[in-house]
């Protein structure tokens, strides 16, 4: 079994591009959601904190919940 370990460097340009893409206005946050109510995890888009339309998803303040029917907030998990 292998593992890979990222270098600092590459994380660190990796935080340096999204911070320069926040500054331009043109962010576009990649983020990981995960419904507790029935288990989904998926990719949503959020710019300027609010979740690009999505048909799944949908954001209430600063909650976002799933479609299924279940009245919990998702968890969100952001990637760099």
């Amino acid at each position: 079994m292998s593992i890979s370990i990222i270098a600092k460097s590459t994380v660190a340009e990796r935080i340096q591009s999204r911070t320069k893409e926040a500054e331009s206005g043109k962010e576009s946050n990649e983020i990981m959601i995960f419904c507790p109510g029935c288990k989904t995890f998926e990719t949503v888009y959020f710019n300027q904190g609010k979740l690009i339309q999505n048909r799944k998803f949908t954001q209430f303040g600063n909650h976002v919940y799933h479609d299924c029917g279940v009245n919990i907030p998702c968890r969100l998990y952001i990637t760099i």
